[in-house]
């Protein structure tokens, strides 16, 4: 009889130790060797089913484990559960978790026989769609490569689209965080304790999860789906149902006899090669969500919808930091519940030993699809410091770090508008990308940027801090000096008209103008005082 494939059961998620052992693991598995040779991260063919996968175990854990207050929290990061433990906390959402089989499905909906049949490989965001294979545009992403996945890679692939689900034309849901959303996790030393940091302490309604709780698991039952203009908001499910959204109406080609060979992706050799699966529009809509895992904001007022962020063109810098790491009030952007909750618990000296070890200070991985609408344009990920203060500094640490990434947009802006005006008798109308020149200026200022807010996040006078703002104010100076050294052509005198070059370098360097005062205002930096005619320069 062949395997249904059980999540949660059978070994399919495949990880790392830090003798960079690789080693397939079921979920309860995840602190094994814990004392010895842990798994410290998971290793997937794609980029997208590591964050995905991270999310699963972490949503596991939330489900059946959710800490009862603080001290539990503090109590299992430290001294996790042992396999066995985590084996007899999972065994009861089980049954919800088959990948196959002719009762109900992990993420899917039974009865879409009759549904639009699709290749395997339209289940990876990436993809290119339909017509960018009929007109041949496949440029960058080629069609073909994928044939047929093995179940561990087809559960990782479902799992990533219904997380992240994109925009797919009329009636195909996006996920409860929209398209691609950003995502934050807090990095531990081990596998478990980056699992168990990012779930967080939350009310519960006294129900321990079963496989039959349609409220967290939506497809063990009747689906809501969004055909009659029906909208799921947390009023109607779990808070748990977070991690377990099932957006898009999905049914998987259960692999047939000859379904053995070599997978796609991962290049297992399996015999439930799966090569399609059945769809249908209009699944679960959801509303009102806030993820304990994203962070938000707001356009409007105070009490206005919040909105999930998503990743923009140019990848993640410092840039990010206000919003990821710490909130942002100027710009209306809130952390992620998880991050919210480990500033907490990162004052406790313990907690900060623990993952100082991790890199040197706790560090925080952001990732995501960039999307436009319902193509994605690329995946972005990276890592950021966690930098924390006690709680009476954090208003005035935060107004520093809000005027520090304030001052690099302006001067970005200010550097590529001034190459603009060396290169082209009219810049305003001139076209063209200048974004290599942000990311230039964020990568050269990057170190630098969290070197001074460590050194601020130390108790220190007025005297200190203003000397933080001024070295930062002349280190974007030097820095937009050499990028516009760099894409002016100024030394190409014989190419450029000369008089342009020399106003536009003068408009970088003047400290009266406009963005040059914007960018000494974001630093709390006084204007020098002009110079008197006829006075001699000091």
């Amino acid at each position: 009889m062949r395997s249904i494939f059980n999540l949660i059961r059978d070994r399919w998620i495949p990880v790392q130790s830090g003798n960079d052992t690789i080693a397939i693991i079921a979920p309860w598995e995840i602190t094994k060797n814990h004392t010895t040779t842990p798994a410290t991260t998971i290793i997937t063919p794609r980029p997208d089913f590591d964050g995905s996968l991270f999310q699963f175990l972490i949503g596991l854990c939330q489900t059946v484990l959710p800490p009862e207050d603080d001290e539990d929290w503090r109590e299992l990061l430290f001294n996790p559960p042992e396999p066995a433990e985590l084996r007899a906390a999972f065994e009861p959402i089980a049954d919800a978790f088959n990948l196959y089989g002719s009762g109900p499905r992990f993420m899917q909906e039974t009865g879409l026989e009759d549904g639009k049949t699709w290749p395997i490989d339209n289940l990876l965001i990436d993809m290119p769609e339909a017509s960018k294979n009929s007109d041949n545009t496949d440029w960058f992403v080629k069609r073909g490569l994928i044939g047929a996945l093995c179940p561990a890679c087809t559960a990782m692939a479902l799992y990533t689209l219904q997380t992240n689900a994109p925009g797919g034309g009329r009636g195909h849901m996006t996920s409860m965080r929209g398209g691609g959303p950003m995502t934050t996790l807090i990095l531990g030393p081990t596998l478990w304790q980056t699992v168990w940091a990012n779930v967080i302490v939350c009310d519960s309604d006294g129900n321990p999860a079963a496989a039959e709780d349609t409220r967290r698991f939506p497809w063990m039952g009747p689906i809501r789906t969004s055909e009659g203009k029906e909208v799921t908001t947390p009023k109607n499910a779990h808070p748990d149902q977070a991690f377990w959204g099932i957006p898009r109406r999905i049914l998987l080609d259960e692999p047939k006899g000859d379904s053995q060979g070599i997978c796609s992706l991962c290049g297992a050799e399996t015999d439930q090669l799966a090569a399609t699966y059945q769809a249908k529009p209009y699944g679960v809509k959801y509303a009102g969500w806030i993820h304990p895992l994203s962070p938000y904001y707001s356009r409007g007022k105070a009490g206005a919808e919040l909105l999930p962020l998503h990743p923009q063109p140019g990848g993640i810098t410092y840039q990010d930091w206000l919003g990821l790491v710490i909130n942002d009030p100027g710009g209306g952007s809130v952390v992620a519940r998880n991050v919210t909750q480990f500033a907490r618990h990162n004052r406790p000296g313990r907690v900060r030993e623990l993952f100082a070890s991790n890199g040197g200070k706790p560090r925080l991985w952001a990732f995501g699809y960039d999307m436009d609408n319902k193509k994605p344009r690329c995946y972005y990920q990276g890592t950021m410091p966690i930098i924390s203060v006690d709680g009476d500094r954090q208003a005035e640490f935060e107004e520093l770090a809000a005027g520090m990434v304030r001052a690099a947009e302006e001067m970005t802006r200010n550097v590529r508008w001034c190459v603009k005006v060396a290169l082209f008798d009219n810049p305003a109308d001139a076209k063209g990308d200048l974004s290599v020149i942000s990311a230039r200026f964020y990568q050269a200022t990057e170190e630098n940027f969290y070197r001074l807010l460590d050194e601020a996040a130390v108790p220190c006078n007025n005297e200190e801090t203003a000397a933080i703002r001024r070295e930062w104010y002349n280190l974007l100076g030097k820095t937009a000096d050499q990028l516009f050294e760099d894409y002016s052509q100024i030394n190409e005198i014989d190419e450029i008209n000369a008089r342009r070059a020399v106003n536009a370098r003068r408009l970088l360097r003047n400290p009266f103008s406009k963005s040059n005062k914007k960018t000494r205002g974001y630093l709390g930096i006084p204007d020098p005082q002009k110079q008197k005619k006829g006075e001699k320069k000091k």
